[in-house]
């Protein structure tokens, strides 16, 4: 026992604070036995009392959560499950002391039991507001009724729902209407739907009206209620989930018993009913709408899926391929795949079988060194090299290349190239090669013995006589001559490895494109370029840049070779210069051969107009046939300069085959004819249409053969045959054939014929004349037109001359004529002559009876009297009486109208006087078709047609009778500076009847004449002095007005290629060339006046000749030449005086210009000067003075002074002996 003095102290203080001064629990005497039972059964009990009154709260708060003061109950749940703990403990500390858990339980009742006791202080107030059993028996009443109520509104709630129950989608709108009306007892029920929340359009989805009340009008139903009326109405919004107005629910009663509360308590349910079925019925519409999209997007989905699918499969099947590639390649890869260790031994962990083909053992003998390392084949020479090679490998350049050599199996040595990766660690330590090595041994052999070309090729290039250069393709120098030093003088250091651009600095951009396209692979070749040096010199070269290759296909870089053609070029220009020369010579000569003949055919023509005897009639033609011989011999040289120059161009125009062909029989009737050798003309009906070539050109070839066809006949037939070769829609080949009964050639000298200048004999030219180039200008003419020229002959047996030529087709040949059904008699003694007339008569639809001889014709004409037509051929050389004959032995059996006489053209001048009286009717012979056409048509009288025939022989009366044929009002305003040509150029207009002509002797008098006065028509020669012809015309189309056009033809003695255009180009109308015949002044003349509407009909005047003199002697060293002036003019003495008065007028001042412009070294004047001065002395036929004014115009072309100087002097003193010799003519009597 602790005494409570004790206590009192500290020490008793902290002693029953700390528990030391109590007894123990249990120790205490008094504890007995029973007295710890009573105490454990009364703690026990206790316990389980207060647990369980926890327990029961709990389960009454759990079942009653609507009853109030519930967390007061569960306070007290707390305060005595926690009391029950306590006795539990007290229970328990009887055999342990754990007063420590039996104070802190007592602790957290206390502190539970102060808590329970404020909350009961705090909730006193609500206990005592608690209802008082009155109180609570009025709410019950009220409750009951509330009862009453929901389950009346249950039971129309559960009506309306039965109703509506089974009902969906639209049916549900309506039941819901009709039993709702039927519940709440009302007339008349609406819902409608508002589809746009904007403008809230309604849309009725359901109304009913209760039968029940039958008395109330529809309208006051159908009407909104107003404030007088008795009715109730109720309209609730029928609103979605979002509180947004879908709908309206309309309920209306005209009779005050309706629960207003319950109708809107039941509308209000049945509202948000109506609205879940709107939400429902939109929503089935968006499914609807959705399963739509959704089928669609389904079906696109299931395209791409399938698209998707088939890509995979077609990326699995490239993958499978891929890999079977792959496998491939490495089983076939070339060579040996590796990784090994990065040591001495090279100890490979994996080495594939490819290194057995490379050495000769087998990949794994290599593996871990089993049988032998890989570095103990490596050649002891390149161990070090390649063992020293790993040194040099790091993380950031792994990679290596090599090669080296291996020893094989068999002792002997390969090449391999190695390329390979190191594999480093973490550390940045070589841990690992992998790689791969393929044999190169016989790259390696062949790089050696391309190293030892190269070597050569760089010798063989060093030593080459041309300059040669080798680049690669950086444009660096692998090789080059030494001749490429030299010639581009770039010392004598060796380039090679040197750039080009560095060499040739300044090197020009297009020969560095020529370069790069070269690189391309093309090769440019340039046959002349003119390269200027550094120094400024020019060197003409010949160069070619091609591409050099490593393999095929592989441009390794380009070769440049150059060759010096200064020597050429030189060589060139001279012979361009002799060519131009010689050009300018034909030109020269043309032009000064022409002036002189432009005198002699003119003076001949003039001669014609006067009365002359038979005699002299003769000199005239022969005169006229020596200048046109000549005059053809001048054209010949002139064409095949052109041909040899390839200056020639064939005309396309239209012509018909027929006419070129009959124009050249006619032509050359005559001359056939005269030697009584038969001209016939065969020509296929099938090239009667217009085609388009060169008609000039064909008839030069046709004229050409037929003219030495009928040079070497000298009895039998020339025949010119037509006929198509091969033919197309758009062209026609031609053959055309000349068959004669001639000489014959010898197929050894037939190949001779072709040439140039060449004969098959040269006494052929003393015989039977001719320069030799006609045959030559005819196969260059016939290779231009697309042919072919050839010839099949015999000596004694004739010859067949023939060529080809292609045409284009303008249209096809016209239909045949219709003639009237005709029976002709035919006569003709040659069978060549008498077939090819049938044959163009059977062509005609006409019945031929044909007969070679005069008497088996006229028994057939006695026997039978039913022929419409004779035509009779009567023999070259006939006469007067053969054809009276005739005419008796036919007058009783044919009338005179029906019979035809074929003459020749030679016998015709002889009998036309005789025949016309006559009234016969005649045709010449070669026959031409249309002639024959119009004989058989009957059109009119063939006499009528062959008098106007201006190829035929006019009599000097006919000439001068067509003179009154020239309108005298044509203005004619001549400008030529030479008086001769002055003179003949008057009197052939005064022939042809103009008479209105003034004359000036340069372009500038021309031009003061025309402001003085208007001419229809200049005649202008092209080289005169002050100012040409060329710029005359040029000034004078200058000064025309829109309205007005000054026609203007040149007269000029230049006939080369070039020179018509040239007139034409400065705007000339026509062109004429000396010497010139007054029919071919007059046709071009009329051509150009009928462009201006100022024609005027004029015949055609046949160019008369004269002859010179035989007698004529003249002093071969006199400086005038007498025999050749009378040659040109004739022996018309006074002419002659004329033309040396007009020479000794205006000679001196020639030479006296000419002096001036060589002292002033003026180059055009000279030329002029010496042209004017040519053609004047050659004109009067002074010696000598022609001659050296050509060879000043040589001299001048490479300006050679003092040759002309010297030319000059000596043309002033043979001028005096010359002006001596014509004053002394001119002083001598007549």
């Amino acid at each position: 026992m602790v005494s409570f003095s004790g206590a009192l102290t500290w020490e008793g203080l902290w002693g029953f604070l700390t528990g030391r001064m109590y007894m123990p629990h249990g120790s205490c005497y008094l504890w007995q036995t029973p007295l710890v039972g009573l105490h454990l059964m009364a703690n026990l009990l206790t316990a389980i009392a207060y647990f369980s009154i926890p327990i029961m709260l709990v389960y009454f708060v759990k079942k009653r959560q609507d009853m109030p003061f519930s967390r007061v109950f569960i306070l007290f749940s707390t305060f005595i499950t926690a009391c029950g703990i306590g006795h539990f403990l007290d229970m328990l500390t009887l055999w342990f002391p754990i007063y420590w858990i039996d104070g802190i339980e007592g602790s957290f009742t206390a502190l539970i039991s102060c808590y329970t006791a404020i909350e009961l202080y705090t909730l006193l107030p609500k206990f005592l507001a608690l209802k008082s059993p009155e109180e609570l028996a009025i709410i019950n009443q009220k409750l009951q009724l509330e009862v009453q109520e929901r389950q009346k509104a249950e039971s129309i709630l559960s009506r309306i729902v039965a109703g509506t129950a089974a009902v969906t989608g639209r049916d549900f709108f309506s039941a819901l209407a009709e039993n709702l009306a039927i519940a709440l007892d009302v007339c008349y029920v609406a819902i409608r739907e508002i589809l746009d929340n904007d403008t809230h359009s309604p849309q009725t989805l359901a109304t009913w009206k209760n039968p029940k009340f039958p008395s109330i009008p529809a309208v006051a139903i159908a009407s909104p209620a107003t404030e007088s009326d008795t009715s109730q109405t109720l309209q609730f919004p029928i609103q979605d989930r979002n509180s947004r107005t879908i709908g309206t629910l309309h309920v209306q009663h005209y009779q005050p018993t309706i629960d207003q509360e319950l109708a809107t308590k039941l509308t209000r349910i049945f509202a948000a009913r109506a609205a879940a079925e709107i939400e429902r019925k939109r929503a089935l519409d968006e499914l609807a709408w959705a399963n739509n999209q959704l089928e669609t997007i389904n079906n696109q989905l299931e395209e791409k899926v399938a698209a998707r699918t088939q890509a995979l499969k077609t990326v699995n099947e490239t993958l499978r391929s891929s890999e079977a590639r792959y496998r491939s390649l490495v089983l076939n890869i070339p060579g040996a795949v590796y990784r090994c260790l990065p040591d001495a031994q090279w100890t490979m962990e994996f080495l594939s079988n490819g290194i057995e083909p490379i050495t000769g053992y087998p990949a794994t003998d290599f593996l871990h060194n089993q049988v032998r390392a890989f570095g103990d084949i490596i050649h002891p020479e390149d161990y070090p090299r390649v063992l020293a090679s790993l040194g040099t490998l790091t993380p950031d350049n792994p990679t290596y290349t090599d090669e080296y050599r291996l020893v094989r199996v068999d002792q002997n040595i390969c090449w391999v190239f190695e390329q390979g990766r190191g594999i480093f660690d973490a550390t940045g330590h070589l841990i690992r090669l992998e790689g791969v090595m393929i044999e190169v041994t016989d790259r390696k052999l062949a790089s050696q013995a391309l190293d030892q070309e190269r070597r050569q090729l760089r010798q063989l290039i060093q030593n080459m006589p041309v300059a040669m250069a080798m680049l690669d393709k950086k444009l660096c120098y692998v090789a080059h001559s030494h001749q490429w030093l030299v010639d581009y003088q770039l010392g004598e250091k060796t380039l090679v490895g040197r750039s080009h651009r560095e060499v040739f600095v300044n090197l020009q951009e297009d020969y560095q494109q020529h370069l790069q396209t070269a690189l391309g692979g093309q090769v440019i070749t340039c046959e002349e370029d003119c390269y200027v040096q550094h120094d400024g010199k020019k060197q003409y070269l010949k160069w070619t840049v091609q591409p050099w290759y490593h393999r095929e296909n592989q441009v390794g870089g380009v070769v440049i070779v150059t060759q010096n053609i200064n020597d050429l070029v030189e060589g060139r220009e001279a012979a361009l210069a002799a060519s131009r020369l010689k050009s300018s010579f034909l030109a020269n000569m043309s032009h000064e051969i022409r002036t002189p003949m432009n005198g002699i055919l003119g003076i001949a023509e003039l001669l014609q107009t006067t009365q002359l005897n038979p005699q002299q009639q003769d000199f005239i033609k022969t005169l006229s046939q020596s200048a046109n011989h000549l005059l053809y011999v001048i054209n010949d040289i002139l064409d095949f300069s052109k041909l040899e120059a390839g200056e020639m161009r064939l005309e396309s125009v239209p012509l018909q085959i027929i006419d070129c062909v009959e124009s050249v029989a006619e032509l050359l009737a005559i001359q056939a004819q005269t030697k009584q050798v038969e001209l016939i003309t065969t020509i296929d009906p099938q090239l009667g249409g217009t085609v388009t070539g060169d008609s000039m050109r064909l008839r030069q070839i046709l004229t050409n053969l037929v003219g030495n066809a009928i040079k070497f006949t000298h009895r039998g037939s020339v025949v010119i045959r037509a006929l198509p070769m091969a033919e197309d829609e758009a062209s026609v080949l031609v053959k055309f054939e000349v068959i004669d009964t001639g000489i014959g050639i010898d197929k050894a000298d037939q190949a001779k014929l072709f040439r140039s200048f060449s004969q098959v004999d040269p006494s052929t030219t003393r015989e039977y004349g001719g320069t030799g180039l006609g045959l030559a200008i005819a196969k260059h003419l016939v290779s231009l037109m697309a042919g072919d020229i050839g010839l099949e002959s015999s000596p004694g047996q004739g010859s067949t001359f023939w060529f080809t030529a292609r045409f284009q087709r303008l249209e096809t040949p016209p239909p045949l004529p219709q003639l009237a059904p005709c029976r002709v008699l035919l006569i003709d003694s040659q069978p060549l002559s008498l077939e090819a007339t049938r044959r163009q008569l059977s062509h005609y639809g006409v019945s031929v009876t044909a007969y070679g001889d005069f008497m088996g014709g006229i028994l057939a004409l006695e026997q039978q009297d039913s022929f419409d037509l004779m035509l009779l051929a009567l023999p070259i050389v006939g006469n007067q009486a053969g054809i009276e004959t005739v005419l008796d032995k036919v007058k009783t059996l044919l009338p005179r109208e029906n019979l035809v006489l074929l003459l020749s053209a030679v016998d015709y001048p002889r009998l036309k006087n005789w025949l016309q009286p006559q009234g016969l009717r005649y045709l010449l012979r070669p026959l031409q078709q249309e002639a024959l056409l119009r004989c058989l048509q009957a059109e009119k009288r063939l006499d009528q047609t062959m008098a106007d025939d201006p190829d035929l022989d006019w009599t000097l009366a006919e000439i001068l009778s067509n003179q009154g044929e020239r309108s005298p009002d044509i203005q004619i305003l001549v400008v030529e500076d030479t008086p001769i040509n002055q003179t003949v150029i008057l009197n052939q207009l005064e022939i042809i009847g103009f008479r209105s002509i003034d004359c000036v002797s340069n372009g500038r008098e021309a031009l003061t004449q025309l402001q003085q006065r208007t001419y229809d028509l200049i005649l202008m020669d092209c080289l005169m002095p002050e100012l040409d012809g060329y710029t005359t015309t040029e000034m004078i189309r200058q000064q025309e007005q829109e309205d007005t056009h000054q026609l203007i033809i040149a007269m000029t003695a230049n006939a080369m290629k070039g020179d018509r255009e040239k007139c034409l180009a400065a705007g000339m109308d026509g062109y004429i060339a000396k010497p010139t015949s007054i029919k071919t002044l007059r046709q071009v003349i009329d051509k150009c006046l009928q462009k201006a509407e100022k024609s005027r009909s004029a015949g055609a005047i046949a160019a008369p000749t004269i002859q010179e003199n035989p007698e004529m002697v003249a002093d071969p060293d006199a400086p005038v030449d007498l025999t050749q002036l009378v040659h040109f003019y004739g022996d018309n003495p006074n002419f002659h005086r004329e033309v040396f008065r007009q020479f000794l007028d205006f000679a001196a001042s020639y030479i006296e210009a000419l002096q001036g412009a060589i002292a002033n070294r003026d180059a055009a004047k000279i030329s002029y000067e010496a042209h004017r001065l040519k053609g004047a002395a050659s004109s009067v036929s002074v010696r000598k003075i022609p001659d050296w004014c050509i060879a000043i115009e040589f001299a001048l072309a490479t300006e050679n002074y003092a040759t002309i100087q010297t030319l000059s002097q000596q043309i002033e003193t043979h001028f005096q002996a010359a002006h001596q010799f014509i004053q002394t003519y001119l002083e001598s009597p007549d």
